[in-house]
């Protein structure tokens, strides 16, 4: 699930807290025949251990450091994995039958990876403490807990997907500085990485300050200087050196990048050579 489309999602439905539970299953337990409760939504929080969900027969291996969105009566199979007890909360909230018809993401099951986060497990269990309360203040405080879980899981989702794009972003960097004299193109950058070609120019853009084509000219540049300071390179070579196999081409972009051009930057670097 697109982490925009999500925050989009909470921000205009009018989601309402109903009920929160927790479960513990043993190691190579399996759980099914059950579905998901009727008429509600819900965020299943792991807590501990790990066990593969299945809703509508699509599976999910679950830990802490995710969470998983399940429409209404959805059929399910818990299958603990390892060693360990599989402990899990279930936040069950509800929307309007319009607002459903109208986000049709409430009545689907998809994962939120907000990485491992104390504040989300925090909210989790003063939510189950709130609910057991008597009284409309418990009432009030369980709403406003709600929320600030959904915030949280949503804040951390956003900021595991930057920390994964901070991390592409070096690699297609190191990538460009590899085969920058290759004829490579930012679609093909992007399809190297896996990554929607107008997504992954912003992305580098924002992680660069330079959008990817303007990267590799320049490093491609850096490049062509660094080789007109060998004499008997000729600009043919050097173009095909730096990623240009037209020689012409080369030259208009080197002196728009530059101001110069390949044989007069030459000059320049021979004529500073005399005094040094």
């Amino acid at each position: 699930m697109d982490i925009k489309h999500l925050i989009d999602y909470y921000a205009h439905v009018n989601v309402k807290f109903t009920d929160i539970f927790t479960n513990k299953m043993k190691p190579g337990q399996i759980d099914r025949g059950r579905t998901t409760a009727p008429g509600k939504c819900g965020l299943v929080v792991p807590l501990s251990g790990s066990a593969s969900f299945s809703f509508n027969g699509a599976p999910y291996t679950m830990a802490p450091g995710m969470v998983i969105h399940a429409g209404p009566q959805m059929p399910i199979e818990i299958k603990v994995i390892g060693d360990q007890i599989w402990e899990y909360a279930v936040v069950h909230y509800s929307t309007s039958i319009e607002e459903t018809n109208k986000y049709p993401s409430a009545n689907q099951h998809f994962l939120i990876d907000t990485g491992y986060h104390t504040k989300i497990i925090d909210y989790v269990q003063q939510l189950i403490v709130s609910q057991s309360l008597p009284g409309n203040m418990a009432i009030l405080k369980s709403k406003t807990l709600f929320m600030n879980l959904l915030e949280t899981i949503l804040i951390s989702a956003k900021v595991k997907i930057l920390d994964t794009a901070s991390d592409i972003m070096e690699q297609a960097m190191q990538y460009i500085n590899e085969n920058y004299a290759k004829q490579i193109s930012v679609s093909k950058i992007a399809e190297e990485f896996g990554v929607e070609r107008r997504r992954f120019a912003y992305l580098f853009e924002q992680h660069t300050g330079m959008n990817p084509s303007t990267y590799l000219t320049e490093y491609r540049m850096r490049r062509a200087k660094d080789l007109l300071e060998y004499h008997d390179t000729t600009i043919a070579e050097i173009a095909e050196c730096v990623g240009y196999f037209d020689c012409f081409y080369f030259s208009r972009v080197f002196k728009k990048c530059t101001g110069m051009s390949p044989t007069a930057y030459r000059k320049t670097i021979i004529e500073e050579a005399k005094y040094v």
